[in-house]
């Protein structure tokens, strides 16, 4: 672009010099008695606006006149006259020439006063920053350095510290109480200057000589002698000189374990600069996380019977998606608090106005010698946020008092695991006072996040195979296992004599892996003793029961699937085949069940079905529980609400279709009825078979599930499980299923139990192992 410019007399037209900074740019000087130029300074060469980057700087000199300070492009063209304009006015020129001398520090920063010096260093720093091609300029960095020499000749030196990583180093130094708040940090080295990869950490407490530790995460390769570290700040400059590293510098694992006095603002400045690092260097997101592991925080709490407010934080689990859970409790009869201040190892800080959701602590009661019954110290809550660039394992609170003063709070170390983790916020309030708005507002966002990261981390299952399995099973049998194997002796027996089993594929799903060998030892044993094929999946982890009968469907290859319990018992041979039948006989059946015996011989389940407890909430229920074994109406084949996932068979198809077993759950309960309300809301009908019986040892797995029985975890299925089907199962809950007949042309032949001698005709088709024939039916009468 042609400037076209107004020559006034010559007088007014300041001279101009050329000083050079690097290979690519120059930096022009020169002196004016007028005001600061205004508006934009344009630098043209022959009439021809420099190619830009460029910029200009005025600083008024002591003597009351204006130095001017232009950037631009070093002109290629010696001898061409280079002009610079404002608002159409050449207010200073120079010739090019093929030599431009290096600036002489003292001479551009002499008659500057400490302010207007902190602004020429700055104002190359900031062109530098956005000039890549400069940054790497080591003729600029050679500038650089002289000109901040000439501000600061001793430099200070800067220490490692510490070995962060392979490729960080914790540095330390000092500035002075006076430098102010921290701008920005430049490094420069022999052939570069650039910001500091990170920013430093100025301490807040002063040591003897009125000075403030600083502290400097940097790379290894920054750290050699001769580096200097320019601290830049609204008051000044400081320049550090990086010191020769030492070897065998400590981690910064075992330094924070050791000092036990670091202070809390330098450890979240170097867990927060790790943090961001560790978004792009594995190394770093390791280091984050064993900082936290190896080099907690020291539980920190309130709890002495005679100061007249108490307090602790027993638990802050960070949920991964920018969540907080909160368990905790306070004691405060005079109403000192005002509320809770949570800040987490990255600088995020969450406030706690009200703690609204109370419950009995008798702990504390005890403690402060209250009554049990008025006391309402435990507190649970959620802080909604955003995520933070790493996994928060430990955060630090401050309970506000009314004086502006604050009581630290310190909880223990987050669990590691989310399974873990979801476990201790299912076990952190008992059980009655997991209201449907605890559990909406506080636990279900905490827990839904921590359960799908569990979900999330599971890997393959080992496949552990027994004989060979049937290449075209008619029904493939899934049995998941949870602790409970004691009950696998009698259920494999019962199989292995029932020719009605023949056919059938076998496979045993593991949640338990430390059982592994145990359980491998002991199906190895009974297939040499039966022949029975089998197969046995081991899961990683505990993933519940959804995901191990999901793993067991994946692995297997039958049409029909039979899911069914561990504790699970057939009353006696054929029982199959005939729940095979009932499923195929009738069109439109998505899923049968059995009849459901106690070891009494009364009714365990009939089918299921949904009703509200006398507080208005869903529950599951059975059919007839705990009545007689031959009670008439349980007698009778017909539609029902659901049936139970201790036994149900349904279609490879229709399970694909529904999606099979939801895995949000926890643990392992409402997954049956929530896969038989999928199934009904696809249309297809649930049918209760009775003339199929078997015993159900019930839930001898899930009563061994700590974080199962010592939580809320099933009222937070519950909860989960009506907020998705409460209208369907006020639908279902409104019919009367006991008056639906069978069909008549069944009538007869459902109603009758399976005979002792069920014909060899409903056995599957492919033969039964020879061993399995020589041992005789399973005994019906059991103790």
């Amino acid at each position: 672009m042609t400037v076209l410019a107004v020559l006034p007399a010559s007088a007014s037209i300041a001279s101009a010099q050329l000083h050079a900074l690097g290979d690519d740019f120059v930096l022009a000087s020169w002196e004016s008695d007028g005001p600061e130029p205004s508006g934009r300074v344009v630098p043209t060469l022959d009439g021809e606006e420099v190619r830009p980057p460029y910029t200009t700087l005025s600083v008024r000199t002591s003597w009351g006149g204006q130095r001017v300070l232009s950037i631009l492009r070093a002109p290629r063209i010696s001898g061409a006259p280079v002009r610079f304009v404002a608002q159409s006015r050449v207010v200073a020129e120079v010739l090019a020439e093929p030599q431009v001398p290096d600036p002489d520090p003292a001479f551009l920063l002499g008659s500057l006063d400490a302010p207007s010096r902190l602004r020429v260093v700055r104002f190359l720093f900031d062109f530098a920053r956005s000039t890549p091609a400069l940054r790497s300029d080591a003729g600029f960095a050679a500038v650089c350095r002289r000109m901040v020499l000439e501000l600061s000749p001793t430099p200070s030196p800067l220490v490692a510290r510490a070995l962060a990583t392979d490729e960080l180093l914790l540095c330390g130094g000092s500035l002075s109480s006076g430098f102010g708040e921290v701008t920005g940090a430049v490094i420069i080295t022999a052939g570069a200057v650039g910001p500091s990869p990170f920013e430093v950490c100025v301490g807040s407490a002063l040591d003897r000589r009125g000075r403030a530790a600083m502290s400097l995460l940097v790379d290894k390769a920054l750290c050699a002698p001769g580096n200097l570290l320019v601290v830049l700040g609204r008051n000044g400059l400081a320049c550090r000189a990086f010191s020769a590293v030492a070897p065998n510098l400590p981690s910064l694992t075992e330094r924070l374990s050791t000092r036990r006095d670091t202070p809390l603002e330098l450890r979240q400045y170097i867990l927060n600069a790790l943090a961001q690092r560790g978004r792009s260097d594995a190394t770093a997101a390791a280091a984050v996380r064993e900082l936290q592991v190896l080099a907690p925080l020291p539980k920190r709490q309130v709890a002495d019977a005679k100061r007249s407010i108490g307090a602790a934080l027993d638990l802050a689990v960070p949920t991964g998606d920018g969540g907080l859970f909160l368990a905790g409790w306070v004691h405060d009869p005079h109403g000192l608090s005002g509320g809770l201040t949570v800040h987490t190892p990255f600088g995020g800080e969450r406030r706690l106005e009200v703690l609204e959701h109370r419950f009995p602590r008798d702990d504390v009661a005890k403690l402060f010698g209250t009554a049990p019954s008025t006391d309402r110290s435990g507190f649970v809550a959620y802080l909604p946020g955003a995520p933070e660039p790493a996994a928060a394992l430990q955060v630090h609170a401050e309970l506000r008092l009314g004086s502006g003063g604050s009581i630290r709070l310190v909880p223990p170390l987050r669990p590691l695991s989310p399974a873990d983790a979801r476990a201790a916020v299912l076990g952190s309030l008992p059980p009655q006072h997991a209201t449907p708005l605890v559990l909406e507002t506080v636990i279900a966002p905490a827990v839904a996040p921590l359960h799908a990261a569990h979900m999330a981390s599971r890997g393959e299952p080992e496949t552990v195979s027994f004989g060979r399995l049937p290449e075209t099973p008619a029904v493939s049998v899934i049995i998941p296992l949870y602790k409970a194997l004691e009950f696998l002796r009698f259920q494999l027996s019962s199989f292995a004599t029932d020719p009605g089993m023949a056919g059938a594929e076998l496979i045993f799903v593991l949640d338990s892996p430390e059982q592994r060998d145990e359980l491998v030892h002991m199906l190895h044993g009974f297939h040499a003793l039966y022949g029975l094929p089998m197969r046995v999946l081991v899961q990683p982890a505990n993933y519940g029961y959804s995901a191990a009968n999901n793993a067991g469907v994946a692995a297997s290859s039958g049409r029909t699937l039979l899911f069914l319990n561990s504790d699970v018992i057939p009353d006696q041979p054929g029982w199959l085949p005939v729940l095979l039948a009932a499923l195929e006989r009738a069109p439109g059946t998505g899923a049968v069940g059995p009849k459901l015996l106690f070891d009494d011989d009364s009714l365990q389940h009939a089918g299921l079905y949904f009703d509200r407890d006398v507080r208005g909430r869903w529950y599951n229920h059975h059919f007839f529980k705990g009545l007689p074994r031959d009670f008439l109406p349980a007698r009778r084949e017909r539609s029902v609400p659901g049936v139970t996932g201790a036994c149900l068979m349904m279609t490879r198809e229709t399970f694909d279709a529904v999606g099979g077993f939801c895995e949000d759950y926890v643990i392992g309960d409402y997954e049956d009825s929530d896969l038989c309300l999928r199934v009904r809301k696809a249309g297809l009908d649930i049918r209760y078979v009775p003339s199929v019986e078997l015993y159900h040892l019930e839930r001898r797995s899930i009563s061994r599930h700590q974080g199962y029985t010592r939580g809320v975890a099933s009222e937070y299925n519950g909860w989960l499980h009506a907020r998705r089907w409460a209208a369907m199962m006020e639908e279902l809950a409104a019919r009367d299923w006991n008056d639906l007949p069978p069909p008549p042309a069944l009538e007869d032949s459902l109603m009758r139990p399976l005979s002792a001698g069920a014909p060899t005709d409903t056995a599957l088709p492919v033969a039964v192992p020879g061993k399995s024939r020589l041992f005789g039916r399973a005994n019906r009468n059991r103790s």
